[in-house]
């Protein structure tokens, strides 16, 4: 989750305010001493005027290069604390924005700033327009700098203006300028939060939580990016229970969106893992269905991964029929990926809701998708041997063994010696005793050589009873 947006739409946003603001700065007021009567006037020089008269026709023929060239020879020229430098540098930056060359923009415009701050060469309002441009400009810079530390100093200034800003601003608490300005002030302090990742300063990610909070308290209808900030900053501070709550306004707010329908999910899945309580981990497994629920109502998370989700949140909290049902209708369909491990797990959970038959009619349904593997007869062959069924449980363990590609072949074969003893059928037990003893699996098996020595057993005992027959 990452907040990406950018306060600035893109830098036509400049070029537009250059083409509104760059004939105010060429008006030329009257002569107004400043307070202080040692601080410079604040008129124009007679040559300074003359040539800016020269200026209009360039920004009529849109001929940046050659305006900014007559506005360089007036910078070069002029008293570095004059009103005439304000005044120039002011249109540079401006002609800069118009160019598009948002960086050559920010030190004119930070002169001009400054000039107008010691000599009250501007009123208010423009200065605080200045300020407000050059935190954007600087968060842009910020943004598209390489440069671990070139970021941080561009960041660090952006915020400084934005904080003078706010503090200046007579906007009242609701006004939409103040709100924006609270936002874009929070990313900018969430940016330069996780400047680096790997060690994120806490306080000022916490500063742009507060910004954010105060601005969506003032907004009669907040942003989206609002909303980023604040779960990026939740996130930060590993509040799950924060993210739930305010994935919840976006998704309400946002229901055409996917990723926050999969975010909200993921959320409610991850406080299920973490809580120990297992009535609240239930309330959260719960909170995770009916969340994909309300997603796949609206077209989202129908992948075989979601389907395959939603069975194991509904496992998770013991509704193994509603469970039982989308996997099986999943694997039917095909909106649940057709693995052979996942038709084991359908009739592990026909098993559990108390189905056995049900669950090998399942595990025959596999088969037909899976003819070449005897895993599925295996399985079945176990289910019918625990209903008391030793008959089909041996056709089916004949039949896995014939199939071949078991997980556990040395366990099936002595699966088989088991049965087979049961029905009498000694050599054949036997046999798959000895069979089995080849397979690393069923070599651990303790009970496997005494079933072994118990099979002999019963096939001498057979023979001596054939023969005491015989004898009489």
């Amino acid at each position: 989750m990452t907040v990406s947006s950018s306060p600035l739409s893109s830098r036509r946003r400049y070029a537009r305010l250059a083409a509104l603001v760059l004939g105010c700065a060429l008006v030329t007021p009257g002569f107004v001493r400043a307070q202080d009567d040692n601080a410079p006037p604040r008129e124009l020089e007679e040559r300074t005027s003359q040539d800016l008269d020269k200026l209009q026709p360039l920004l009529d023929a849109k001929n940046w290069d050659a305006a900014l060239a007559l506005i360089q020879g007036i910078r070069s020229r002029v008293e570095a604390k004059s009103y005439d430098m304000a005044i120039a540098s002011d249109v540079e930056a401006k002609l800069y924005l118009q160019k598009g060359e948002l960086s050559k923009a920010i030190a004119p415009w930070e002169q001009a700033l400054q000039l107008g701050d010691a000599y009250k060469f501007f009123d208010q309002n423009s200065q605080q327009e200045r300020v407000y441009y050059l935190a954007q400009l600087c968060y842009q810079e910020a943004t598209e700098s390489k440069s671990p530390a070139q970021q941080k100093q561009n960041f660090a200034k952006a915020i400084k203006y934005l904080e003078r800003w706010l503090a200046q601003s007579k906007k009242p608490p609701f006004d939409p300028a103040r709100a924006e300005a609270q936002m874009f002030f929070a990313n900018v302090l969430y940016q330069q939060g996780v400047l680096n990742p790997d060690k994120p300063d806490m306080e000022l990610v916490k500063r742009a939580g507060e910004q954010i909070e105060r601005a969506l308290r003032t907004a009669v209808r907040p942003k989206e990016g609002s909303f980023l900030i604040l779960l990026a900053v939740a996130q930060q501070n590993n509040d799950w229970v924060k993210l739930g709550e305010i994935l919840e306004l976006l998704v309400k707010q946002y229901p055409g969106k996917k990723d926050y329908w999969s975010q909200l999910v993921g959320v409610y899945g991850t406080l299920a893992a973490q809580e120990k309580d297992p009535d609240k981990a239930r309330e959260y497994n719960t909170r995770a269905i009916t969340a994909m629920e309300r997603a796949q109502a609206l077209g989202f998370m129908k992948t075989p991964k979601d389907y395959y989700s939603l069975f194991g949140m509904y496992f998770n909290v013991g509704q193994f029929g509603r469970a039982t049902e989308i996997l099986h209708a999943g694997l039917r369909d095909g909106s649940i990926e057709q693995d052979l491990k996942n038709w084991e797990l359908l009739a592990s959970s026909y098993q559990q809701v108390d189905k056995p038959f049900a669950a090998i009619e399942a595990l025959m349904e596999g088969t037909k998708k899976f003819p070449k593997s005897g895993q599925l007869d295996y399985s079945a062959a176990t289910i019918y041997y625990s209903l008391n069924k030793p008959n089909e449980a041996y056709k089916h363990i004949k039949d896995a063994l014939v199939k071949g590609n078991l997980d556990k072949p040395g366990g099936a074969y002595g699966f088989l010696a088991y049965v087979a003893w049961e029905l009498g059928k000694l050599e054949e037990a036997l046999a798959a005793a000895d069979k089995a003893l080849t397979f690393p699996d069923a070599q651990k098996d303790t009970q496997l050589p005494r079933l072994k020595n118990a099979i002999q057993d019963a096939l001498r005992e057979r023979e001596a009873a054939t023969k005491n027959v015989a004898a009489r």
